[in-house]
């Protein structure tokens, strides 16, 4: 299978050791893993002996040669992503490119220059005069960079792959990892699959001594550093969050490279579509023609004036066939029931240079699932410890395992290994954020937690083919929308009120989630609630139905896997080759598979599925 470039960005190595035979070799090889589109860049330099640095991109942000070097030679970047100035420095800049932006940066500020930038972005400079490798990303960490720091020796890449490409790394599996994944069908904080090799934490500036390899890693940023603003009138609240959702938006969709929306029939896509002043402007929607995303994303797209794109997911068979695919560019790190788009990549990267995504705008407004009494009045840390393990293991995704579960999937030996080990690596992942804000608590760690490490590989896997801009994750709009109570954002009270006052046609759309329009009103809600109410109640007494009901999931993953998919989910967990790796009981996998293909139970592919996937990762990295 031909690899893709999965994501711009960084690469350094730093071998005083020697443990890397040859580093330009090495870095030969991890550019090669991170990218074989025709459209992928790769280059890097070795700024001395023993070290290099580079970067992968896909020819949209930033396309000049890299490294770029200050003019005395004494400074080096390489970047991937954008940057912007903060407190109107921005306008004082002549820095022609971001990557001379960084280096303009670094000259004023010196090793605090990652403070007064904001953007999406991953930045890897070498002071020569120091011998020193500074990293830098975002606030957020909305490019991935994935770390081995060892005694003498240190590499980071943007893939996994391409870190394990160093062949002196062991490749011991961390089995906490395991524990996570099967219990929230993804991983915590920075933990990868393999013990040693890590995720770079949001907001950090690492240090690399040349001459030792050494590491020293802080965070420069943290939302404790948020501020608070409880006077902020609710009328107040949704002015200035229309005026800076516009800005943020306005910025994004203004330059010369073509701007696009995946569109749902949800509100972050659709808010951000109708803000959007450029026409014309595409949109594309992907999903099954008889689910909600479908028909409300084409009323949305009528209503706000885009070219709109529709492509159909008839069955289960475009899974099978993007499946490596989605290996390749996810690593594993979420499942193939999470490949939101992947097979309309090559239609997007056709209509669009960027897409500006609604990647997790309900939480940043002030979604249901993370504004409730239970998060932001805990009565104390058990409390919401136990609650917030309940809603990642059982609400924010497919239902996983229970405990019963749990302990009768594993072999023997390994099951009491494993016993307890994801509740204890949670709430050990919980402990820093009890330092927040109380009413913040529980959705930060959401952000950094589930949302991060779960929805956002498949916005990652999207850079394959185009780049993605963050209009939700604009600095000034996040501070300002975490500076309110949690209350008066929420349950998406504020975010309905915006839509309301911004784009009021928008608003009258039903949204997809419950079919009632999006509208802060309750009467404008109350005839749509009553005449669904009686469609519903109709339908229960008529067969056929007379009223036509619309699936709410773009793609039906529980029934691909006992039609389409069935043989292939069968070949992979039955197979001698899982089988013979001792992981999992094979009796107690059969069951959970005969449970999901009978039918009798709801949701249960969230059970299954993370289980093909970890031996697709198995036989891909690990082998």
């Amino acid at each position: 299978m031909e690899a893709a470039c999965r994501v711009s960005g960084v690469l350094a190595i730093v071998d005083p050791a020697g443990r890397v035979p040859d580093v330009g070799a090495l870095a030969e090889r991890m550019g090669a893993l991170l990218s074989h589109r025709p459209w992928h860049t790769f280059e890097w330099a070795a700024p001395e002996s023993r070290s290099a640095l580079g970067r992968v991109g896909i020819g949209i942000f930033n396309a000049d040669p890299q490294p770029l070097w200050s003019a005395d030679r004494s400074v080096a970047v390489t970047l991937a992503g954008e940057v912007e100035r903060l407190d109107g420095e921005e306008s004082g800049t002549t820095a022609p490119s971001d990557p001379a932006r960084i280096l303009e940066a670094y000259g004023r500020y010196g090793e605090a220059f990652a403070r007064h930038l904001e953007g999406a972005f991953v930045a890897a400079l070498w002071l020569a005069e120091s011998r020193r490798l500074l990293i830098a990303n975002d606030r957020f960490g909305l490019y991935p960079l994935y770390l081995a720091r060892r005694p003498g020796t240190f590499l980071c890449a943007p893939e996994m792959k391409a870190v394990l490409a160093d062949p002196s790394l062991s490749r011991h599996l961390d089995l906490t990892a395991l524990a996570e994944y099967l219990r929230f069908q993804h991983l915590l904080g920075e933990r990868t699959f393999f013990e040693e090799v890590e995720l770079l934490p949001p907001a950090s500036l690492l240090r690399v001594e040349a001459a030792t390899a050494a590491c020293s890693l802080e965070a420069y940023w943290t939302p404790a550093a948020l501020p608070y603003r409880p006077e902020v009138t609710f009328g107040e609240a949704v002015e200035e969050t229309g005026r800076l959702m516009r800005r943020a938006v306005r910025r994004m969709s203004g330059d010369a490279l073509r701007p696009g929306v995946f569109l749902s029939g949800g509100l972050d896509s659709r808010t951000i579509l109708g803000l959007i002043e450029r026409r014309p402007l595409p949109s594309l929607t992907y999903g099954h023609p008889d689910c909600r995303d479908v028909r409300y994303a084409r009323r949305i797209a009528a209503a706000a004036g885009s070219e709109h794109h529709w492509h159909p997911l008839l069955d289960g068979r475009w899974v099978r066939e993007h499946a490596d695919l989605h290996l390749e560019l996810t690593e594993g790190f979420h499942s193939w029931i999470h490949a939101h788009g992947i097979s309309a990549l090559g239609e997007a990267r056709a209509l669009m240079d960027v897409n500006l995504t609604g990647w997790d705008g309900g939480t940043v407004m002030g979604h249901e699932d993370s504004i409730e009494p239970l998060q932001t009045r805990a009565v104390d840390d058990a409390a919401l410890t136990t609650h917030l393990f309940d809603l990642f293991t059982r609400r924010y995704t497919w239902p996983s395992l229970s405990e019963s579960e749990e302990l009768s999937l594993y072999s023997d030996g390994l099951g009491r290994e494993l016993r307890g080990r994801a509740f204890d690596s949670f709430r050990r992942q919980l402990a820093p954020y009890r330092d927040f804000r109380r009413d913040l608590r529980g959705e930060i760690f959401l952000i950094r937690n589930h949302s991060l490490r779960l929805t956002h590989p498949h916005v990652v896997a999207q850079r394959s083919h185009l780049e993605v801009r963050f209009p939700y994750f604009d600095y000034a709009l996040f501070d300002f929308l975490f500076s309110l109570p949690a209350d008066l954002r929420g349950p998406q009270t504020l975010y309905r009120a915006v839509l309301q006052r911004e784009l009021p046609r928008l608003a009258g759309i039903p949204y997809e989630r419950d079919e009632m329009p999006p509208s802060p009103s309750p009467l404008r809600r109350a005839l749509p609630r009553l005449l669904r109410a009686f469609r519903h109640r109709v339908n229960r007494h008529v067969h056929p139905a007379l009223f036509r009901e619309r699936t709410r999931l773009y793609a039906d993953y529980e029934n691909y896997a006992r039609h389409e998919l069935r043989d292939w989910i069968e070949g992979i967990l039955f197979d001698a080759r899982t089988r013979e790796r001792g992981l999992f009981d094979p009796a107690f996998v059969r069951t959970l598979m005969a449970r999901h293909c009978s039918g009798l139970e709801q949701w249960t592919i969230g059970k299954v599925a993370p289980l093909v996937t970890y031996e697709m990762m198995l036989r891909r990295f690990y082998d």
